[in-house]
């Protein structure tokens, strides 16, 4: 087994670790304003939403992924991912390992500005709801270009599973959550569970990450912070997604798996 400790790549890998690690432990702290506005949210909002979200990847994972790959280049990216591995595999420096995350750091600022757009034009006219199967399609997106970009097929069910799961520790609010959830992200045997499990556990995150903010973009003009929310949503998975793809792919290169 190739585990050099003072490897470039061990390097990095311990890097990567450190900022998990530093995300895993952090609570969300809601402010007495948020706790203000979360006294005035009607009793079925968050049920809404959570359905919302069922039905957005239902729907999505069912339908939606063969549109969402016309919207990006798949066979691009594979190919920047192998010239990647093989500079790698040539000369294992800093340059040639900060080459790894340059699509999936310029694919970020693209699905920054939709998320921001879609987000905003909705809030401006006074909805919270309508945008969601947009926002999750963006979502997925994302998550399938950083996905491709490490090497990984987002296409098969386990790695769907493993795709809401990341979802779901990505928007946690509790550091015991966030740590059961990547506990279950890393036990092999869970990845047998029902997808339609897994979306559901998922929305129900989603929903309650998103209530207050949903409940104030679904008013006219004041709704216009949706663009706000969405983008700050959006990059808190994908800066977590980017974390676990590129450790599984170091993990994997420094097994000499790939």
């Amino acid at each position: 087994m190739k585990m050099i400790e003072d490897s470039k790549l061990k390097q990095e890998l311990n890097k990567l670790e450190r900022r998990e690690k530093y995300f895993l432990n952090k609570n969300v702290v809601e402010g007495n304003l948020k706790a203000k506005i979360h006294e005035k949210i009607p009793e079925n909002l968050e049920e809404t939403l959570n359905s919302a979200f069922i039905k957005a990847f239902e729907i999505i994972f069912n339908k939606g992924t063969t549109i969402i790959e016309k919207s990006f280049d798949k066979e691009k990216i594979n190919l920047e991912y192998e010239v990647n591995k093989f500079m790698l595999d040539y000369k294992e420096d800093k340059t040639n390992i900060k080459k790894l995350d340059k699509y999936s750091k310029k694919t970020n600022l693209v699905n920054n500005l939709i998320t921001t757009s879609v987000g905003t034009g909705m809030g401006i006219l006074g909805f919270g709801i309508p945008d969601i199967p947009l926002f999750v399609a963006t979502i997925l997106r994302g998550i399938y270009q950083i996905s491709l970009s490490y090497g990984f097929d987002y296409k098969n069910e386990k790695e769907r599973i493993y795709i809401l799961r990341l979802i779901r520790i990505a928007l946690s609010k509790t550091v015991d959550e966030k740590k059961q959830y990547n506990e279950e992200l890393k036990d092999e045997k869970s990845y047998n569970a029902k997808l339609g499990d897994e979306i559901k556990t998922t929305a129900k995150i989603m929903a309650n990450a998103l209530l207050i903010e949903k409940f104030i973009q679904g008013i006219p003009v004041v709704g216009a912070v949706g663009g706000i929310v969405n983008n700050s949503i959006y990059r808190k998975i994908s800066n977590f997604c980017m974390i676990k793809y590129k450790k599984r792919y170091l993990i994997n290169k420094l097994n000499n798996k790939i």
